[in-house]
């Protein structure tokens, strides 16, 4: 749609609105698209997790509780050590079809001082260098999409 000098400038304002709201409603009907499936974003549980004076104190908290699991009911916890049990129930993203993988991958991402020292199949460990400490986090597999998530330090 072409518009010469001779056209009435409120014709040109509307065609300009119009044109903006088809933009924007297109772009917000793609971003609605796409964040049904996006996977959680477990980092603030983790980080949470992580940076916690004592690990008991966790117990019954919302901000530890990662995604996918019911509550933090399925999580034992002392001083030293935080061990979770869930079952993945999300999907394969299209990256990685593999639960503990994927899990991996977002452990990996959710810190910037971190080493990933072992990636087997059934298991992935991780030190995190934090302020003063060093934290173990391990995620495991203990049956079919049935991961656990051990940290200590």
């Amino acid at each position: 749609m072409s518009f010469d000098r001779r056209s009435h400038p409120l014709t040109q304002r509307i065609a300009l609105a119009l044109g903006a709201a088809l933009l924007l409603t297109s772009a917000a009907h793609a971003a609605q698209a796409t964040q049904p499936n996006e996977p959680a974003d477990v980092c603030p549980a983790l980080k949470h997790i992580v940076d916690a004076a004592d690990f008991k104190q966790l117990h019954g908290q919302a901000a530890a509780q990662l995604p996918g699991m019911s509550n933090t009911d399925d999580c034992r916890a002392n001083q030293h050590a935080y061990d979770c049990h869930w079952r993945a129930h999300w999907q394969a993203d299209g990256v990685i079809n593999d639960p503990l993988e994927e899990f991996g991958a977002d452990i990996a991402a959710c810190f910037p001082n971190i080493v990933h020292d072992v990636n087997t199949p059934t298991r992935q460990h991780f030190i995190v260098t934090t302020a003063g400490r060093r934290v173990n986090v391990t995620a495991s597999v203990q049956g079919q999409n049935e991961l656990r998530l051990r940290v200590t330090r």
